[in-house]
């Protein structure tokens, strides 16, 4: 599992959380996974599934979030792809998400939902991951 860490080049605070991630139930949404086939190079989506098949805990969902959902985030200023991962995150009822993107953060931080958005750092913090 180290290749994976080397490969990907993580910051600390995330190879923090993929050491500890049989600590927590993780669910990927499709559309996560999809940037990641798009941004990675084969060889590290190889290693990404390698990974994700030794975690019990960790489950891609492929199932479509319901549109509705999606415009009401839509609606209140998120773009596009944001919409979609916060509607994600209501619709199943998460309790996190973590994301390194500031914008996202800063974004949903200003908006009344039922799940936290943390960043790596804070996550590590919460979780006594440090």
């Amino acid at each position: 599992s180290t290749t994976i860490f080397r490969s990907l080049n993580l910051d600390p605070y995330c190879k923090s959380i993929l050491l500890n991630i049989d600590r927590f139930d993780i669910i990927v949404p499709d559309q996560i996974r999809a940037e990641l086939d798009h941004n990675l190079s084969d060889n590290d989506m190889k290693q990404l599934y390698w990974f994700i098949n030794q975690c019990k805990n960790l489950n891609i969902d492929f199932e479509t979030v319901p549109t509705l959902l999606i415009n009401q985030f839509y609606s209140k200023g998120l773009k596009k792809g944001d919409a979609e991962i916060g509607a994600f995150c209501e619709w199943r009822k998460l309790d996190i998400f973590i994301s390194d993107n500031r914008h996202f953060l800063k974004e949903l931080s200003t908006l009344d939902v039922s799940f936290k958005v943390l960043s790596p750092l804070n996550f590590c913090k919460d979780n006594n991951l440090l």
